[in-house]
């Protein structure tokens, strides 16, 4: 399994509601209809609560409720890289190029822009000590 995030920012002149409703009215729905075939599962994360700014378990760190840097983290998970760039392929064909680009310029901030690609572990939910911390004669953890 391959996960890309697309961490996604607004242009100024939007509020984070119109913004929503533009992604899924236009933006996903146009990467649904050209390259939903590729996708394992394609979700979409509107931020509503950020906390950062410093130790949260510590009082008076600066950890508290911030406005966001980003207003969506889009998650395309895919078979594999090779999805990815199929992706690519596709969405840059002059056909659809055009598309996105034009959409993207109406509502995204696209220097804040960050995309990630990461590989994924995803061992369930049930635990299992094998190999972890835990994996001790008393079942206690222990780290070195």
């Amino acid at each position: 399994m391959y996960k890309v995030l697309h961490f996604i920012k607004r242009k100024p002149h939007m509020t984070h509601e119109e913004f929503k409703a533009h992604f899924e009215r236009s933006h996903a729905a146009m990467a649904l209809k050209f390259c939903g075939h590729l996708f394992t599962e394609y979700r979409r994360n509107y931020i509503e609560e950020a906390w950062f700014g410093g130790d949260s378990r510590q009082e008076g760190s600066g950890y508290r409720q911030q406005d966001a840097n980003w207003d969506l983290i889009s998650e395309w998970i895919l078979p594999n890289e090779a999805a990815l760039h199929e992706i690519y392929r596709i969405m840059q064909e002059p056909d659809k190029d055009h598309l996105f680009r034009e959409d993207e310029d109406r509502f995204i901030d696209r220097t804040a822009t960050m995309t990630i690609a990461c590989e994924v572990k995803d061992i369930g939910t049930t635990f299992k000590p094998e190999g972890t911390v835990f994996d001790t004669p008393d079942g206690k953890p222990r780290w070195d």
